[in-house]
């Protein structure tokens, strides 16, 4: 043990993504980070994950297997509780982390000692960047995007940037904060089951008066939502979510300005074929 070396907690919750996840936890044992902490939380998987995680990394980690699909947050949040580390790294299964990944968060961490989050830059297997970052779904976004052809202003994007910038939201793939955060503005809402909890993270810890900070120089690989994939209710969370996070008058609004747009595409697309 090195005790001058800060603990991170890694924090992963899994459902029905066996091979990802066991690539991931390759991933984060590869790096050979000396105080680490690792916790997989299982919803309630039905593809043998939690088996296939305490055969090959029991003696390496903690396992909470659950005997139900309690949701993304909450899941998280069994982690948070439990966790010991001075630094908190939320981490979806399907990631996976270079060697020198906990090397330069613990670097970050020190240059910077009073950032609220940080984000790294998601890459696709061969390299090319995925969105890492979310601007404020506003209405006025949500024009911007639909009615005046300006994507930045909704999707998720990676800012053209060398150097760590401040960003409104970082994507919940990949969440590094201190515990010192976590004090300050709480844990993750329970209030979704799934969706839009990075977003309220960030806001909260905007609010709060902290950076949220994205970092190109630190990169993992991501392969797209493998759990969500997979479930039926995806749309579902997505709409309960919106409307928690927006509120009934802002969501109803901002989805009648995308339909109204995707309704008159519809008709211009079928006048031309």
């Amino acid at each position: 043990m090195t005790p001058d070396v800060p603990q991170i907690s890694v924090i992963i919750v899994s459902w029905n993504v066996k091979e990802s996840l066991c690539r991931c936890l390759d991933s984060i044992f590869t790096a050979k980070y000396p105080r680490l902490e690792v916790i997989v939380l299982d919803n309630n998987s039905s593809d043998g994950t939690a088996s296939e995680v305490k055969k090959k990394f029991a003696h390496k980690l903690k396992l909470i297997a659950n005997r139900q699909n309690l949701g993304f947050p909450k899941a998280v949040n069994q982690g948070l509780v439990a966790a010991k580390g001075e630094y908190f790294l939320i981490l979806n299964p399907d990631t996976r982390l270079p060697a020198d990944f906990f090397r330069l968060c613990l670097d970050f961490a020190r240059q910077n000692p009073g950032f609220g989050v940080m984000g790294p830059r998601f890459t696709d297997p061969d390299g090319s960047s995925q969105g890492s970052v979310f601007p404020e779904p506003t209405l006025v976004a949500a024009i911007r995007k639909y009615w005046l052809g300006d994507d930045s202003a909704y999707n998720k994007y990676t800012p053209e940037a060398s150097h760590p910038v401040s960003v409104n939201s970082v994507s919940g793939g990949c969440l590094f904060f201190s515990r010192s955060t976590m004090e300050k503005v709480g844990i993750l809402t329970e209030k979704v089951f799934m969706y839009f909890e990075d977003l309220d993270f960030c806001r909260r810890i905007r609010r709060a008066g902290l950076p949220v900070i994205f970092h190109p120089g630190i990169t993992i690989i991501h392969e797209h939502g493998q759990s969500t994939a997979k479930s039926p209710d995806t749309q579902k969370y997505i709409r309960d979510a919106g409307l928690w996070y927006h509120g009934p008058f802002k969501y109803y609004l901002i989805t009648a300005v995308i339909r109204s747009r995707q309704i008159i595409d519809k008709i211009i697309s079928g006048k031309r074929s």
